[in-house]
């Protein structure tokens, strides 16, 4: 079930409301009986196509002369 945010236009009062798509959306404030009207939001992360990690790391070295130390710190 989405949650859709809603800001009174008389108080200013913000409300998180938990709807079905199908349901009628509140109209009213529930403290002053002001007009309800609709918060949109941007979105935070959106990830698109493949291979999006592969590109936010750091490559590993090609040279196989290098030694590899542990967490401890020992090789």
């Amino acid at each position: 079930m989405p949650i859709y945010e809603y800001e009174c236009e008389r108080c200013h009062e913000r409300y998180e409301i938990m709807a079905n798509l199908g349901e009628e959306p509140p109209k009213t404030c529930i403290k002053c009986g002001g007009n309800l009207r609709k918060i949109f939001s941007p979105v935070g992360i959106v990830f698109k196509g493949s291979g999006f990690y592969t590109t936010d790391y750091k490559k590993k070295s090609s040279n196989s002369n290098e030694k590899s130390i542990d967490s401890k710190g020992e090789e």
